[in-house]
């Protein structure tokens, strides 16, 4: 009777192999996914820097609007004292100061937007990486799962094979009542 202990142990053998097969399946697709999750905070830093570059262009633009009338305001007031006041210098001043400042305006708008593609590509990239890293951890976790699926097929395949060696399914065999003239 004891040789049917073998068969038996190999068999819970695979039961126990494709069991942790599935556990370490299940860590894997959780590895995977939680590296998703920390690549995709990148995602969220991006964000913020491209909030940061639209709220500095902002203020950038508030202070150039202050400086420029400033500016216009002191030409207009050193041509009033001087008691021109139509065509000639102080206008071709006024129309000169006014084309440079809308230029700087532009190049920073410029400026910003490619600072600001750039983040957007950065952002993409940072979803592109979270979707492999889920796609490996669930590649390692199907692999994972073929193996103890294997493992299962061929433990149970070696155990009912041994077992039918020895005779416990023939038509006059009764398994269970060798199994209990065991104990």
């Amino acid at each position: 009777m004891f040789e049917f202990i073998k068969p038996i142990l190999d068999i819970g053998s695979a039961l126990y192999a494709k069991s942790q097969a599935d556990k370490a399946a299940s860590q894997a697709k959780a590895i995977g996914e939680k590296n998703a999750q920390i690549i995709l905070r990148d995602i969220e830093i991006a964000q913020q820097q491209i909030d940061t570059y639209r709220q500095n262009l902002e203020i950038s633009n508030e202070r150039k609007n202050r400086k420029f009338g400033a500016v216009q305001g002191s030409v207009i007031n050193l041509a009033l004292g001087r008691g021109m006041t139509s065509r000639g210098s102080p206008q071709d001043i006024l129309i000169d100061n006014a084309s440079e400042f809308e230029y700087e305006l532009a190049i920073d708008a410029y400026n910003t937007e490619i600072a600001i593609m750039e983040q957007e590509d950065l952002k993409e990239e940072a979803r592109l990486r979270a979707e492999v890293a889920r796609m490996g951890g669930n590649a390692e976790a199907s692999m994972l799962r073929a193996k103890g699926t294997t493992a299962l097929i061929q433990g149970i395949g070696s155990g009912l094979g041994q077992l039918d060696q020895l005779g416990a399914f023939d038509d006059n065999a009764n398994l269970f009542g060798k199994l209990r003239g065991i104990g």
